[in-house]
């Protein structure tokens, strides 16, 4: 998934480089990693951050 700095993206699937994974409600990128968070109101919450180091891949759950 080709990403963006400040795109956010809603249900998407984490893979770590430990290859666990982790399904997330929303998420935005910047330029050191992924910031986790939730949608309420029609606004981005910030909920915690995962460094980019530790990300594998990130696909984005089409289904809803």
């Amino acid at each position: 998934m080709k990403k963006r700095i400040g795109e956010i993206i809603r249900n998407a699937t984490v893979i770590y480089t430990d290859n666990t994974s982790e399904h997330l409600e929303a998420l935005r990128f910047n330029k050191r990693g992924t910031v986790i968070g939730r949608i309420v109101n029609r606004r981005f919450i910030v909920c915690g951050y995962i460094p980019k180091k530790n990300i594998k891949e990130i696909r984005q759950d089409l289904k809803q």
